[in-house]
C-alpha cells in the first residue's frame, strides 16, 4: 500500500448566518469566480521551452525547493510552460508532466468556475526519477517517511516512477491539484478539504485527460469512506494511525465530490472562502446553502443519501 503526503505546507506550513444571493455573488466576485474557462482538449500541445537556470524568469523557491535544487542548479535540466517551471533529468518525463500539468490547470480552473488567477508566479515542479535520489531528498524535509510525492504551497516534488516502473500519473494529478488550488485559494486550507479536493480532481481531471470522462465517482482511492462528517471536519491534520490514512482520503474526497457534483458547483469556492476566513464547516454550510439546508443534520442526511 503506497501512502501519499500532499500539501505538507498547506496543512501545517465570516461569522455564520444566512447569506443572501447578493452576498454570495460578492464573495464570488472577490475570488474571481465566474463561468470558468473550458478545459483544453486531451490532444492540446503544451509548449515546453528548455532553458538554462540563469534564464528562468521566476527563480524564487521555498525551503523544500531550495533543498531539492541543491547547491548546483545545473545538476538539473530546466524548462518552462505558461504556468509551471519544471526541473528534471529526462526530457520524456518533463514532456509528460508539462502536458498534464497545463491540462489540469485549465480543467481545475473550469471545475472551480474561476476566471481570475490570484497567483502571479509560476509553480515549480521537481521531477525525481530515481528512488534513491527521492529518498535522500525526502529525508532532508519534514515529509513523512511514507511520502511517495508531496506538494507544498506552489511547489511539487514528484517521484515519477511507481514501484513497478510505470509513470505515476495519478499521483501527479493529485499533487499538481494542490498547487493549482493554491493559485486560486492562496490561504491555509483544512487538511481534509485540501486532500479531498486533490483526490476528487486526481480522478476527475485525470479521467478527462485520458478521454474517459470523469463523473460523480471518479477517484483513484477505493478505501471505505466511513469517517463521520463531524469527525472528519474537526480533524486538525492527518490521522495519527497510518492505517486510517486511506480512509481519511476517501472520506474527504467523498465530501468534496458531494459539494461539487451534487450541490451547486458555483457555491463551492464561496464555501471555501468562508472556511479560510475562520468559519466552522457547519456554520459555512448553513451560510452558503440557506435555501437547501435548515439544519446541519439536513446536510448530513443529504450527504448520506447521495451515496457517493
Amino acid at each position: 500500500m503506497i501512502l501519499r503526503l500532499a500539501s505538507l505546507g498547506l496543512a501545517a506550513c465570516v461569522a455564520a448566518g444566512v447569506v443572501s444571493a447578493q452576498t454570495i455573488e460578492e464573495i464570488r466576485q472577490r475570488m474571481g469566480v465566474g463561468g470558468g474557462a473550458g478545459a483544453a482538449g486531451r490532444g492540446t500541445d503544451t509548449p515546453l521551452v528548455e532553458v538554462p537556470w540563469e534564464k528562468i524568469g521566476d527563480k524564487k523557491l521555498f525551503k523544500d525547493g531550495e533543498i531539492a535544487m541543491g547547491k548546483d542548479p545545473n545538476a538539473w535540466r530546466h524548462a518552462e510552460t505558461p504556468h509551471f517551471v519544471l526541473h528534471y533529468h529526462k526530457i520524456i518525463d518533463a514532456r509528460k508532466v508539462a502536458r498534464q500539468a497545463e491540462f489540469y490547470y485549465q480543467q481545475i480552473k473550469s471545475d472551480l468556475q474561476v476566471t481570475e488567477d490570484r497567483y502571479d508566479r509560476k509553480n515549480h515542479i521537481f521531477i525525481f526519477e530515481k528512488a534513491e535520489e527521492w529518498k535522500d531528498f525526502r529525508a532532508q524535509t519534514d515529509a513523512e517517511e511514507w511520502a511517495a510525492s508531496f506538494a507544498c504551497r506552489s511547489e511539487v516534488f514528484f517521484q515519477s516512477r511507481e514501484r513497478d516502473g510505470d509513470f505515476a500519473a495519478n499521483t501527479l494529478a493529485h499533487e499538481i491539484t494542490h498547487t493549482i488550488f493554491y493559485r486560486f485559494v492562496p490561504h491555509r486550507v483544512p487538511t481534509w478539504l485540501n486532500e479531498g479536493f486533490a483526490e476528487f480532481e486526481s480522478g476527475n481531471a485525470y479521467a478527462k485527460f485520458k478521454g474517459i470522462g470523469g463523473g460523480a465517482h471518479a477517484n483513484v482511492r477505493h478505501s471505505a469512506a466511513s469517517f463521520p462528517i463531524k469527525t472528519l471536519v474537526a480533524m486538525k491534520g492527518y490521522p495519527e494511525d497510518k492505517k486510517d490514512v486511506n480512509e481519511f482520503y476517501a472520506s474527504s474526497a467523498r465530501l468534496v465530490r458531494f459539494l461539487i457534483n451534487k450541490l451547486d458547483r458555483k457555491r463551492f469556492l464561496p464555501l471555501v472562502q468562508k472556511i479560510v476566513e475562520g468559519a466552522k464547516f457547519e456554520e459555512a454550510v448553513l451560510a452558503v446553502y440557506p435555501d437547501k439546508f435548515k439544519t446541519f443534520a439536513d446536510f448530513e442526511r443529504a450527504h448520506e443519501k447521495a451515496g457517493i
